[in-house]
């Protein structure tokens, strides 16, 4: 019984020890909690912008999708590298595009970074910016995103932009060159998947860009077809 005691004392003992997370290094821990202060008096303490968290991400890595452009500025003008080689699947480029950062995708295209990047999954930075941020879309053409690349399923970020109604964003990509009628994997088009969506201000914009109504999906229907098996009797009658 006292041996059973001791063994339990020992790791009510130990266990928070176990517990506790490791606590993120002064530069990651001041861009997490947006203290733009803390983290220039960290750097002027000489703090290291390269130290990593426990997901392997410094400080710079954070800042180019949760942190404004000023905080960015600050760690690229410390020595930052926003393009570690020892992470292969990360591109600062791409977080920029999820957080719609269109300055910080600007600040990072000066730094000689690719605009048309990838990220793990094989996503392009300009089909995450068409799911947030019009501008961010601006910010990427401009550094010559590649506006016609496909993800591994065949999406292009003119498609990403219609799925979820995002309008401007369709605009200004088919304004640039985007194929308003290229077709997935599935077969369905940017138009198929804006009336799929019952988006009909995104219906109205690629019409506006000649897309296509008259063209099949790989399941055999029409853009008006499939606003009509979803119910979205405004999109349908768009199309008519």
């Amino acid at each position: 019984m006292i041996k059973h005691l001791a063994a339990l004392s020992f790791l009510a003992l130990a266990a928070p020890a176990f517990a506790q997370p490791a606590a993120d290094p002064p530069l990651v821990d001041a861009v997490k909690a947006g203290d733009a202060a803390g983290l220039k008096a960290r750097l002027a303490a000489g703090a290291d912008v390269g130290a990593k968290d426990a997901h392997g991400w410094t400080a710079v890595m954070w800042a180019a999708g949760h942190a404004d452009e000023a905080t960015l500025k600050v760690l690229l003008s410390a020595g930052a590298d926003p393009a570690p080689k020892d992470e292969p699947g990360f591109s600062a480029i791409v977080e920029a595009a999820k957080g719609g950062r269109a300055a910080n995708i600007a600040l990072l295209a000066a730094k000689g970074l690719d605009c048309s990047a990838k990220d793990g999954a094989g996503v392009p930075a300009l089909a995450y910016a068409a799911t947030v941020s019009t501008g961010a879309v601006s910010a990427l053409l401009a550094c010559k995103a590649k506006v016609n690349a496909r993800d591994g399923n065949g999406l292009t970020p003119l498609i990403r932009a219609a799925q979820l109604g995002r309008a401007a964003a369709a605009s200004r990509l088919v304004a640039a060159g985007a194929k308003v009628d290229a077709k997935d994997a599935l077969g369905y088009t940017a138009l198929m998947w804006a009336a799929h969506g019952g988006w009909t201000d995104a219906v109205k914009a690629l019409l506006a860009a000649k897309a296509d109504p008259n063209l099949r999906s790989g399941d055999g229907l029409t853009a008006r077809e499939l606003a009509l098996k979803r119910g979205h009797a405004g999109a349908a009658e768009l199309l008519k």
